[in-house]
């Protein structure tokens, strides 16, 4: 029941656990870490706080956001030295806790963070004084990643093993036990071999298709590098032409400055020479009404003088009449 259940930290504080019950407790926390590491993630941040349990059972609570960046007694050496967590790092910390829940105290635990830093890197534990729980925490405290269990179905594989060795009692039924334990760990070792095979063979798929991913990259950067020189010769001639264009333009615009100006001048000068013209042509209006004037008082002046000298023919015709008679 959830009602049940309580920290991990609660039950540590009063004594070391029951070899049974650690084992038990053990055998649920790797349970739950094993499902998240299928998902292909990683706990991160395991600590007894965030672990609970029941008489029967343990419930592994998620990492607080931020919490893989905090220094703990269960801190990995690969976390210290900035490498990023991963199902070994989960492994190291389940080993830490397995360590206190089997011997009532911590694997690495110091005054500063310094010293547990210096502890982690660099210093071994204690015994437990449980010659397969000391084999089995050995192995998940290993300094180095590739040197300890690789996945969790592995620890409780032996976690099971450690579970059946409790439950048998009497020499007869341990030297059966041992029998079949040595068979098991046997078969262990042969799935262990198979698997490191497969790794190795897969690693090896992946470097060549890696390889040949790398190379057909490497095709791809040469085709966009031909690419890029077409485009940068297009954008040389674009460039070019388009640097063409404003120098025509340029030159357009200055000879329609030119051609404005002259424009210009040559309709001031129209317009002066118009402007000349009208004043002759006023001027020549002018003469033209005073020659009419002229000519019509000549006229008047030939009319009064043929007037008058017809007066005087007219006399002299009477005088002559005059004369004659």
């Amino acid at each position: 029941m959830i009602q049940d259940l309580q920290p991990l930290t609660d039950l540590l504080a009063e004594n070391r656990m029951p070899v049974s019950d650690t084992i038990r407790y053990a055998m649920n926390i790797g349970a739950a870490l094993r499902r998240i590491h299928a998902d292909g993630r990683c706990h991160g941040a395991l600590t007894p706080e965030l672990i609970q349990v029941s008489p029967l059972s343990a419930r592994l609570l998620p990492a607080t956001p931020g919490a893989m960046e905090d220094l703990t007694p269960y801190t990995a050496p690969e976390i210290l030295q900035g490498e990023p967590a991963d199902a070994r790092t989960d492994i190291f910390a389940f080993g830490a806790v397995l360590y206190e829940m089997a011997s009532g105290r911590h694997a690495f635990l110091a005054d500063n963070p310094e010293a547990l830093e210096e502890k982690i890197l660099a210093r071994s534990f204690s015994p437990i004084g449980h010659e397969g729980l000391d084999q089995l925490v050995k192995r998940c405290l290993e300094k180095e990643p590739a040197a300890r269990w690789q996945r969790m179905q592995q620890v409780q594989m032996e976690l099971k093993l450690l579970a059946i060795g409790e439950r048998q009692s009497g020499p007869g039924v341990m030297s059966r036990h041992q029998d079949l334990e040595a068979e098991v760990r046997a078969e262990l070792e042969a799935q262990a071999n198979l698997l490191a095979d497969l790794e190795r063979a897969v690693t090896a798929r992946t470097n060549e298709l890696a390889q040949a991913i790398t190379t057909a990259l490497d095709d791809v950067q040469l085709q966009f590098a031909d690419v890029e020189k077409c485009l940068e010769a297009s954008q040389q001639r674009a460039d070019h032409f388009a640097q063409s264009a404003v120098e025509a333009a340029e030159s357009t615009q200055r000879e329609i400055a030119v051609l404005q100006v002259g424009l210009a001048g040559e309709v001031r000068a129209i317009e002066q020479t118009a402007k000349s013209q009208a004043h002759t042509i006023e001027s020549i209006k002018a003469s033209v009404l005073r020659n009419e004037d002229y000519v019509e008082r000549v006229v008047e002046a030939l009319e009064a003088l043929q007037n008058l000298v017809l007066d005087h023919g007219d006399e002299h015709e009477t005088m002559a009449v005059a004369i004659a008679s």
